[in-house]
């Protein structure tokens, strides 16, 4: 195990580097900084920056943690369902993203546009969805690198997860979102070369033989050699179901279509998304299942993939896969600061508490936002690694608690008949089904409600499942019933820039008088 002291110094490092790189790229433009600019990046990305930042944010710590567990767990089928269930919604999304460059070309979130296309309830219904999913993404970032680096170096968790938050606050602070694009942009080639690194080092150290030996042997050898493993097929299911909130209600992902040029925009996610495939599928299987294969012990299964590494290759082992994860913690990190810091400053500050902000007190809100929310998060965290909290539980539980909100909000973007209320009340009840699905069912199979039954891979698949089936129902059943069209060519000039409309009178930002098609 490396000493704590080279985790304090690699947070530092990377601290450093960052904030240091972002200063460089802001004096080298000489652009002045403005509120528009940080929320949106000037709206001029291209498609490649664009394709690495998506890449870079939809790697999370628990991308790397959590899908070699899954290879740990279930075998060959892990990885797939790993990488083929958190795929498809990235690909999905070049859709809708589009769409809301066409419908709302100026707006800064996707709940700038809610508030425009329903009323004021499912305004605020769902930037309670999008700040849980803000919270729990963030909360799963840190505790992913709070784990490794309590695995590889001893460090203290709690230090860890209020230390993690603050590499990626400060130059979050300085360079808004176009900070967040060029960390990412790193990122994304560093992850690459260090993969790379892994896989080379298995197949020549170790071969296929000796890996596929020892899975044979395993007494759960019938399904860890097999893709039709019934634990690997729910796990497959939680994470597809789970994802697709984590994805359509993410103002991460909506800010980044947001910041993409109009011709980048589709490109960059769907090639972002097939890059994306290829980091989970191989990590999960040169570690996790590989590990299992050469008969690697842990603790818990979330810990497999830096325990692997250090199998492989000793202290340099550890040291890459803390970097790698560092830089998966930091790009993800950053784009939710990026994210929650636009949905408070626009549909929070200026659309109820100060309509008339210029740009230069927006933009000075916005860098207050995002100190806050960053040592907010640290707070947050220890408390999730107090009260027993798994990074598992929380990839697992996610679904339950934002999916609600998926059909929803798509549907408001791509289909003219969804209504108010078909809108309102299925996400609600989407989010409240699927709780009362998740513990009944916890309570039924296992005979008690806790955090070990609550986790079980069952509950969590009923449970995600419900919320969909919920939402989708009461949202397309009450379009048809009311049979009303909106009028999307009417939102065109209902979004305004930051710098262009300093001044905003009171109520015409949003335009809640004017009510959709109910």
């Amino acid at each position: 195990m490396l000493p704590s002291s080279v985790g304090y110094f690699l947070l530092l490092i990377f601290g450093i580097f960052f904030t240091l790189v972002t200063i460089l790229m802001q004096r080298k433009k000489k652009q002045t900084m403005t509120a528009e600019q940080f929320s949106t990046a000037g709206r001029s990305v291209g498609v490649g920056l664009t394709s690495a930042s998506i890449i870079a944010a939809w790697t999370w710590a628990a991308t790397l943690m959590m899908s070699s567990a899954t290879g740990y767990q279930y075998g060959i089928s892990g990885p797939y369902w790993y990488a083929a269930g958190a795929c498809i919604q990235v690909l999905l999304f070049a859709i809708v993203a589009i769409q809301l460059k066409r419908r709302a070309p100026n707006a800064h979130t996707f709940l700038e546009f809610i508030g425009q296309r329903f009323d004021i309830k499912n305004h605020r219904l769902m930037m309670v969805f999008a700040l849980m999913t803000n919270i729990l993404v963030t909360a799963m970032v840190i505790l992913g690198g709070a784990i490794a680096l309590n695995s590889l170096t001893g460090m203290n968790l709690f230090i860890a997860a209020f230390l993690i938050p603050l590499t990626f606050t400060v130059y979050t602070m300085i360079g808004g979102l176009k900070a967040s694009f060029i960390a990412d942009y790193f990122n994304t080639v560093m992850i690459f070369v260090i993969l790379t690194i892994f896989a080379v080092t298995i197949y020549v150290k170790f071969g296929i033989s000796p890996i596929y030996e020892g899975l044979s042997q395993l007494p759960e050898s019938s399904s860890m050699l097999t893709m039709a493993s019934v634990s690997g097929l729910f796990f497959g299911m939680i994470n597809i179901i789970g994802n697709f909130g984590a994805v359509f209600v993410d103002q991460a992902y909506w800010q980044r279509a947001i910041a993409s040029k109009d011709s980048a925009t589709s490109k960059a996610y769907i090639y972002g998304g097939l890059a994306w495939f290829s980091i989970p599928f191989a990590i999960a299987t040169f570690l996790g299942v590989s590990a299992a294969g050469l008969g690697i012990t842990v603790g818990s299964p979330d810990s497999i993939a830096p325990e692997m590494a250090a199998h492989l290759l000793g202290s340099v082992g550890s040291i890459l896969f803390l970097a790698m994860l560092f830089m998966a913690v930091m790009s993800t990190g950053a784009a939710e600061l990026t994210a929650i810091t636009n949905i408070i400053v626009t549909d929070i500050y200026r659309h109820s508490i100060n309509p008339k902000a210029s740009s230069e007190k927006l933009l000075s809100v916005s860098r207050k936002v995002t100190l806050g929310f960053g040592l907010m998060m640290g707070l947050v965290s220890i408390l999730l690694f107090y009260v027993g909290i798994s990074l598992s539980f929380v990839y697992m539980a996610m679904g339950i608690f934002v999916s609600g909100a998926v059909i929803p909000v798509t549907l408001g973007l791509l289909w003219k008949k969804a209504t108010n209320s078909g809108t309102f009340y299925g996400a609600l009840f989407g989010l409240i089904s699927g709780v009362t699905v998740w513990i009944t069912s916890a309570n039924l199979l296992v005979g008690e409600i806790s955090v070990t039954s609550l986790g079980q891979l069952q509950p969590m698949f009923f449970g995600n499942i419900t919320v969909f089936l919920v939402s989708g129902t009461i949202s397309i059943g009450h379009g048809l019933i009311a049979n009303k069209e909106f009028d999307f060519d009417s939102l065109k000039d209902k979004f305004k820039s930051f710098d262009e409309e300093e001044t905003v009178d009171e109520g015409e930002g949003f335009g809640f008088e004017r009510r959709a098609a109910e």
